[in-house]
C-alpha cells in the first residue's frame, strides 16, 4: 500500500469527495466538501489530503487541517477525516494513515498533533491521549485527543 499526496494522484480526488460527503455531510453541504478537497492540493500548505492506494485502487484517505474543530481553533495542526472504504477496514489501513501523518508532522517540527472524533477506544491504541472536550457546529459533544510529538507518544 501507497500513501501519496491526494494533489500527486488527481484521479482519485472525485472519490475522496465523495466519501467524505458521504461520511460527513448531508444534502445542503457537498459543496464544501468539494473546496475543502480543492484547497488541499498545494503540498506546501495546509490543509492536505492524503490517499492510500492499494492495487491501484483508492482505499482511504486522511487530512491534515489547518482548524477541524470551530470552537478549538488554539489547537493546530489537526488530523481530519480518516477514513477507510469499509471493504478495505480491519486491514490496519487506518492506523498506517495515522502513523503517516504523525511521521508527517514530526518531520515539519509540529509539538503536537489534534483530532476529534466520538469514538471511543480507536485512537488510544495508537498512542493518542484524550485532552478535552469540544462541541461540533451542531452543538455535539466529542473527544479532542493530542499526540504528543517531543516525546514519540
Amino acid at each position: 500500500m501507497d500513501i501519496k499526496l491526494l494533489s500527486q494522484c488527481k484521479e482519485y480526488e472525485s472519490q475522496v469527495v465523495r466519501w467524505l460527503w458521504k461520511e460527513w455531510g448531508n444534502e445542503k453541504n457537498f459543496k464544501r466538501y468539494e473546496m475543502i478537497i480543492q484547497h488541499s492540493m498545494d503540498p506546501d500548505n495546509l490543509p492536505q489530503t492524503y490517499v492510500a492506494i492499494e492495487d491501484g485502487k483508492a482505499v482511504g484517505t486522511v487530512g491534515l487541517w489547518r482548524c477541524d474543530l470551530m470552537s478549538r481553533q488554539d489547537l493546530f495542526p489537526w488530523l481530519a477525516s480518516l477514513y477507510v472504504d469499509p471493504a478495505y477496514r480491519s486491514r490496519g489501513i487506518g492506523k498506517k494513515l495515522q502513523k503517516f501523518i504523525v511521521n508527517y508532522c514530526k518531520e515539519k517540527k509540529y509539538d503536537k498533533v489534534y483530532l476529534y472524533t466520538d469514538l471511543v477506544d480507536y485512537y488510544e491504541a495508537t498512542g493518542w491521549k484524550l485532552m478535552d472536550y469540544g462541541w461540533t457546529e451542531d452543538m455535539e459533544k466529542v473527544n479532542i485527543y493530542q499526540y504528543n510529538l517531543e516525546q514519540g507518544e
